[in-house]
């Protein structure tokens, strides 16, 4: 078993409130730093928000656990209301547009790789708790994760 692994199933193990506890506080301390790297005019809310979806997509599908622990980071960012059907339309969709989805991820990954190491780690561990929201962090999200940590 590896390090990767022993995280990943950490994250499994953990409750829904500590989960929506752990993601609200640090999404807050994410979001000025990523404020402070963007360089073309992008929010700190909007690279989080691409980062979310991305989490949310990782696996194909969009479950109810996932939703309930996003939707009010989702709301703030967003602006609006989004409900579950919509957003399940919104995560197949993205699934669908393959190569969108694989050009997104090696984006995210140049994004990642201009923040410090403690950032990248914080980013990832909010990854890590949504693709874990569902109990199980599948093959494809731990891929997909890996990817991220370069």
């Amino acid at each position: 078993m590896t390090e990767f692994d022993d995280l990943c199933r950490e994250a499994e193990d953990i409750d829904f409130e500590t989960r929506c506890a752990i993601l609200k506080g640090k999404s807050q301390e994410i979001l000025p730093l990523l404020s402070e790297k963007s360089e073309d005019g992008e929010s700190g809310a909007d690279i989080l928000s691409t980062f979310l979806f991305s989490a949310m997509a990782a696996d194909g599908r969009l479950c109810r656990e996932e939703y309930d622990l996003l939707y009010p980071l989702l709301s703030s960012f967003l602006g609006e209301k989004i409900n579950y059907t919509d957003a399940k339309k919104a995560v197949g969709a993205m699934r669908k547009e393959n190569r969108e989805m694989k050009k997104i991820s090696e984006d995210m990954v140049g994004v990642l790789a201009e923040f410090s190491e403690d950032l990248r780690r914080e980013i990832v561990l909010v990854i890590m708790m949504i693709c874990a929201a569902d109990g199980k962090i599948s093959l494809s999200e731990k891929l997909w994760i890996k990817k991220l940590l370069f």
